[in-house]
């Protein structure tokens, strides 16, 4: 059976990675369609910076890897608020309990200088993104947990607007007593959004797989590998005392690397986390947010 459990969870991740690298090749679109769908979803993720693939233990699965929905224990909560840049505002919510799980993710920005050819401000305007998220999630055999979701995605612009139905499928398996996991995700793997000037746009898919190692029960290490318009590797650190946690992590992409840096409090049910993050170009962002368990 163990060995079973090991073969299948292998032949999911290669189908997963092997047919990323495929589709990236053929198409190498380089635009990206939905970008709000890349930003993520709580703060405690971000403070390691975004590597969650392989870590299943709050509501933030339903972003990170739907297969963790089959190993939630009660009721998961988590929200997210960020001022992108200081261009848009960015907020998320998700829910999670096992096997099912929903999120919204909302982008807004407003007073975006509009130009003329010659650079001159002729006005101003907004955009507003959308997105409606259902999951599920189930442990097949012992520590080995396949999920999914289907996306509802829109979009507003001052001359048109879009919408969109696109999924993710992942994988997760958790050994040793849950200290070492493995996780692998394919996402926007289908669907277009399609504007009503008729013009359509395929979703940039992306590909992961990530591990978790726990050595004690108050430090976790993660590590993602990403594949969506180029490679990026995402690395993370926790360490809990008590009510307090402390986080760490850096994002390699592009050939520019940031660093990751985050704080969490806890009492009762309810949970505070703040993530901070590095830019080479961009101001530097700051996300909150807000979970409860119960």
């Amino acid at each position: 059976m163990q060995r079973r459990m090991n073969t299948l969870l292998l032949a999911a991740i290669l189908v997963l990675a092997l047919s990323g690298a495929a589709l990236a090749a053929e198409e190498g679109d380089p635009v990206v369609t939905a970008a709000m769908l890349d930003i993520g979803m709580g703060a405690r993720a971000m403070g390691m910076g975004g590597a969650h693939i392989a870590v299943a233990d709050d509501a933030a699965v339903v972003y990170y890897n739907p297969a963790g929905l089959g190993f939630i224990d009660g009721h998961n909560v988590t929200s997210l608020y960020t001022s992108l840049h200081g261009a848009a505002g960015y907020f998320a919510l998700g829910y999670a309990q096992k096997n099912v799980g929903a999120g919204i993710y909302m982008l807004n920005a407003s007073g975006i200088e509009e130009t003329d050819e010659y650079a001159n401000v002729i006005g101003t305007f907004g955009m507003n993104d959308f997105t409606a998220v259902a999951g599920y999630g189930r442990e097949v055999f012992p520590g080995l947990s396949l999920g999914g979701t289907v996306k509802l995605y829109s979009q507003s612009l001052p001359d048109v607007a879009g919408k969109g139905v696109t999924g993710d499928v992942g994988v997760l398996y958790a050994m040793d007593g849950g200290k070492l996991s493995f996780g692998a995700v394919a996402r926007n793997l289908i669907g277009k959004v399609r504007y009503d000037n008729t013009a359509e746009d395929a979703f940039e898919r992306a590909f992961g797989a990530g591990v978790a190692y726990r050595p004690l029960d108050n430090l976790l290490f993660a590590a993602d590998a990403v594949l969506e318009d180029g490679f990026a590797a995402r690395v993370g650190a926790e360490y809990r005392i008590k009510q307090f946690a402390l986080r760490a992590g850096g994002v390699l992409a592009g050939g520019e690397a940031s660093a990751t840096a985050g704080a969490g409090f806890a009492t009762g049910s309810f949970a505070v986390d703040y993530a901070y993050q590095t830019h080479k170009v961009l101001p530097d962002s700051h996300r909150v947010s807000l979970g409860v368990r119960f």
